[in-house]
C-alpha cells in the first residue's frame, strides 16, 4: 500500500515541478546552442568591413543565449548590392544568417533601383558599430592639393561597384562641379584599391575616414596622399579644413542631393538580418548587440585595431534608413538624374 502512495506523491511532485521547469526554459538558448551564425561580408577580405566583421564575430556570440559561433562568408559584387540582394531573396529567415551592409545600402536602393532586388526598409537592423564620414583622398604627386585643383587636373579613383560609396560619391562631385574625376570600378573591396593606389594604377579612392586612418595612416603622415573632400552632415574633428560636399553644393537642388548622399553616415557600419526572422529572436539578438558594443573586451579590441566606436541601436539605424528613403518623387528623379549624368 505504501508503494502506490509513494508513486502518487512522486507523480504529484513531478506534475507541480513541470510548469516551473518550463518557465525556466529559454527557447532562444535552446535554438542557438550548438549552432553557427553565418555573417555575410559584402566586400572581399582584408578591408575595413572584413576586419569589423571579424572582431564582431569573436564577441557577439558571448551575449546571445546559447553562445553560437559566428563565421564569415565573403560575397563581394556590385558595391554591396550582390550581398543585399542575396540577404533579401535567398538567405534563411531563421536568425542564423546575418550580414554587414555597405553604408550606401539606402542610397543604392534609390540611385540604382534597376539593380536592386531588396526593400531596404524591410531588413531587420541589428545595430551599427560606427558612423563616420567618407573621404576622397588622392596621391600628392598628382599635383592636386585641394578640391578646386580637380577642375584642372584629371584624377583616376578606384571603385568597387555602382552601389558603393567609392563610386556614388565621386559621381556626386562630378555632377555638382566640373571636376575631372574618373572612377575605375571592379575592385573587390578596399584592400585591392589600397594596393592599386600604392602601385600607381589609380591615384586615389573614397572610403571611410576611420578606414583610411586605421589601414593606411602612414599615407597621411608621410604626405603620400591628401584628403580633398569629405561626405557627411558635419566635418570630422581632425579634418577641419577639408570641405564637405554640402559646402561645395551651390544650388538648392545640389544641396538636396548632397544631403541625401550624406545620410549614409547615419546608417554607418551596420548589420542586418533578412525580413521574417521571429520577433523573439530579433529582440534577443538586438539586446546581445547592444551589450557587445558596451563590453570592455570588445571595445578594447576595436580601439587596438585603430577603429573608432560610435554605435547605434537597431531601432536607431532602422529610423535613419526610414528617414534617408523618405523622399518625394521629384527629389528621387533629381537624384537619379544627377548620378546617372555624372557616371
Amino acid at each position: 500500500m505504501k508503494r502506490p502512495a509513494a508513486r502518487l506523491w512522486l507523480g504529484l511532485l513531478l506534475s507541480a515541478a513541470l510548469p516551473l521547469a518550463l518557465a525556466y526554459a529559454d527557447p532562444i538558448e535552446d535554438f542557438y546552442k550548438g549552432k553557427t551564425i553565418t555573417s555575410i561580408v559584402p566586400f572581399g577580405p582584408g578591408g575595413g568591413y572584413a576586419i569589423y566583421n571579424q572582431i564582431m564575430a569573436r564577441h557577439l556570440g558571448r551575449f546571445i543565449p546559447g553562445n553560437p559561433a559566428i563565421v564569415a562568408q565573403f560575397m563581394p559584387g556590385a558595391g554591396g548590392i550582390t550581398a543585399n540582394n542575396h540577404m533579401f531573396n535567398l538567405a534563411k529567415r531563421d536568425g542564423l544568417v546575418m550580414a554587414m551592409v555597405s553604408d550606401s545600402v539606402a542610397l543604392a536602393s534609390v540611385i540604382d533601383a534597376d539593380k536592386i532586388r531588396y526593400k531596404v526598409n524591410d531588413f531587420i537592423w541589428l545595430g551599427a558599430i560606427e558612423r563616420v564620414n567618407n573621404v576622397t583622398a588622392v596621391r600628392v604627386d598628382t599635383g592636386v592639393k585641394s578640391f578646386d585643383d580637380l577642375k584642372q587636373k584629371e584624377v583616376v579613383l578606384g571603385g568597387s561597384g555602382p552601389g558603393s560609396p567609392t563610386s556614388l560619391l565621386p559621381a556626386l562631385l562630378r555632377w555638382m562641379q566640373p571636376v575631372k574625376l574618373r572612377v575605375v570600378e571592379g575592385y573587390e573591396g578596399i584592400n585591392p584599391m589600397f594596393i592599386a593606389v600604392e602601385r600607381g594604377e589609380i591615384s586615389g579612392m573614397t572610403v571611410s575616414w576611420t578606414i583610411f586612418k586605421t589601414l593606411r595612416k602612414a599615407w597621411f603622415e608621410n604626405k603620400f596622399v591628401t584628403p580633398i573632400v569629405q561626405f557627411g552632415s558635419r566635418k570630422e574633428t581632425d579634418l577641419p579644413d577639408v570641405p564637405l560636399a554640402l559646402d561645395i553644393a551651390q544650388t538648392a537642388e545640389q544641396k538636396a542631393v548632397a544631403r541625401f548622399l550624406a545620410s549614409n553616415v547615419d546608417i554607418g557600419r551596420s548589420f542586418i538580418f533578412p525580413p521574417g526572422v521571429p520577433q523573439e529572436r530579433v529582440k534577443a539578438l538586438r539586446e546581445a548587440f547592444d551589450k557587445m558594443v558596451q563590453d570592455p573586451e570588445f571595445r578594447d579590441e576595436i580601439m587596438k585595431a585603430g577603429f573608432d566606436l560610435s554605435p547605434a541601436t537597431g531601432a536607431e539605424v532602422q529610423e535613419a534608413v526610414a528617414q534617408a528613403t523618405k523622399l518625394d518623387d521629384k527629389l528621387i528623379s533629381l537624384i537619379q538624374t544627377a548620378i546617372a549624368s555624372a557616371k
